[in-house]
Parts: structure tokens; C-alpha cells; sequence
């Protein structure tokens, strides 16, 4: 009777488990082949290309439906972008450290933070699914320095791509993909906490979250419940109690950090629909 209880039982399907170490050990060579057989773009001529204000592009319409779950229906839309290089003292490809991007269309759109793209001297760029794929970077469309922002083309087709959402009102739940420090796909949640103009830039808009992220997250999308991209990851502020520093030396003890985000709109500035 038993035997007829346990197998009458629903399957149940087991969560994704992430191989870190597997995921990347290779990911070096991987961009370094495709830089040898002139798939890629050189970082020097991307560099340049950041320069670019505006891409032109047909994008979908955003989900109205609520996502059974956030991080199932959208990891997929998810990258890891990183660089390699030569040292000039061995042969062999040394790649960067690791951050984050997300798929804006079918066909190979990609979308980061400008500083990704800063290490000009690199020999080449590529993106890696967690499927295993690994995309070369062909073309930076449009970027802004200010604001963070890099919209960026990958060789390849069949990619899953996110959509592009609204503003999210402060309070809001808000869902990351991301790879803190090497913790590749990694979901956080929280909420907006608010939206405010860093001092001294007028012309940048910050969206601040609950939800965490670390280095690494840069370019990470933030998703509100129907799945679609409200914002992006883009930098960490730590506070700490000034006026307590121990024997009048450091910083004073640690209290919260508040955590930035560039905000979808920011992001529609640089794209002509």
C-alpha cells in the first residue's frame, strides 16, 4: 500500500544548480578563440564606439501578466560579459573579472554599464549564456558615460530577450538577476526606495533599491513581477557614522548601503523606436 502512495506522487522539478567554477574555468580561452579568429571587435575600437548617442531599434511591448516566477521566465535573458588579454609575458589569454548584461532582442542586443567597456587595451569582448554559449561583442550602439549606460551588439541569434517595462513607482517590488562576485545568477528582491540627483550631475537620475547586489552585478537588469526590465544595476554607497572614528582615525562604524540603479528611463533616452 505504501509502494502504491509513493509512486502515485506528483514529480517534482528540482531548481537550476549553478556550477560557478565549471560555468567560467574556460570562459578565457573561449573569447580569446573568437578574438584569433577576428570574430571580435577590439576593445580600443569599442571604446570609441561608446561615443555613440542613440540606437535604433523595434522593441516589444511589456507583459501585463504577473510572471509565476521572476527568475524561472527570465534568467535565461540574462549574460555574463567579460574581456581577455594578453600580459606580454606568456601566451596565454587572461580574461577579466565577470559582470552582468541582459538580452533587449532576439537578435544579439545587449544592454550593460559603461564602465564595463572601460578596459580599452583588451583584445576583445564576449558573452556567455548559461546555456554555454559564448557570443562575441561586434558593436557598442549607444552609450552615455553619465548615466552608466551601454547598449551593445553580440554575434548570434535566438536569444531570449526581456522587455522593456515602465517606471516603477517607489515602494514597488523589484526583482535582480545578477553575478555578485562571482555568484553567477544570482535573484535578489526588495523594493524602489527612491529616486534622487546625485550632487553635482543634473542631468542623472539614480533609482535606489532594497534588493542587494555587489560587485559584479554591474548591468544586472531589475525586473518589476510581470518580468520586465524597470531599471539596472549600477553602483553601491556605503555610509558610515562620521563623528565615531576609533582614536579619531577611519571612517566610524558601518551602518547601510544604499544601492543605485539606472532607471528605465534613462535607458529609453538612448534607443529610437
Amino acid at each position: 500500500m505504501s509502494l502504491v502512495f509513493a509512486l502515485s506522487l506528483p514529480l517534482v522539478a528540482e531548481p537550476p544548480v549553478i556550477d560557478d567554477h565549471k560555468l567560467t574555468s574556460d570562459l578565457g580561452d573561449k573569447i580569446g578563440k573568437l578574438v584569433e579568429e577576428e570574430k571580435t571587435t577590439p576593445g580600443e575600437e569599442l571604446f570609441k564606439q561608446l561615443e555613440r548617442t542613440k540606437a535604433d531599434l523595434q522593441l516589444k511591448q511589456p507583459s501585463t501578466q504577473e510572471c509565476k516566477n521572476v527568475y524561472s521566465e527570465c534568467v535565461d535573458g540574462v549574460g555574463i560579459i567579460a574581456s581577455v588579454y594578453k600580459c606580454g609575458k606568456c601566451d596565454k589569454w587572461h580574461r577579466s573579472a565577470c559582470a552582468t548584461c541582459w538580452t533587449l532582442t532576439e537578435d544579439g542586443i545587449m544592454v550593460t554599464n559603461y564602465h564595463v567597456f572601460k578596459n580599452k587595451d583588451h583584445s576583445g569582448f564576449g558573452v556567455l549564456s548559461r546555456d554555454g554559449r559564448v557570443a562575441p561583442v561586434v558593436e557598442v550602439l549607444a552609450a552615455d558615460k553619465e548615466t552608466d549606460i551601454a547598449i551593445f551588439r553580440v554575434k548570434g541569434e535566438g536569444f531570449k530577450a526581456l522587455k522593456l517595462g515602465d517606471s516603477e513607482d517607489v515602494g514597488n517590488d523589484v526583482h535582480i538577476i545578477a553575478h555578485p562576485d562571482g555568484r553567477f545568477f544570482t535573484y535578489t528582491a526588495g523594493n524602489v526606495s527612491r529616486y534622487y540627483q546625485p550632487r553635482g550631475k543634473s542631468n542623472t537620475v539614480w533609482m535606489a533599491v532594497t534588493a542587494e547586489f555587489a560587485k559584479g552585478s554591474s548591468g544586472g537588469p531589475v525586473l518589476d513581477s510581470e518580468g520586465n526590465v524597470v531599471g539596472m544595476v549600477a553602483n553601491t554607497q556605503s555610509i558610515y557614522y562620521h563623528g565615531m572614528e576609533k582614536n579619531g582615525e577611519g571612517k566610524g562604524p558601518f551602518q547601510m548601503v544604499i544601492r543605485n540603479c539606472v532607471p528605465v528611463s534613462s535607458i529609453r533616452k538612448l534607443i529610437k523606436e
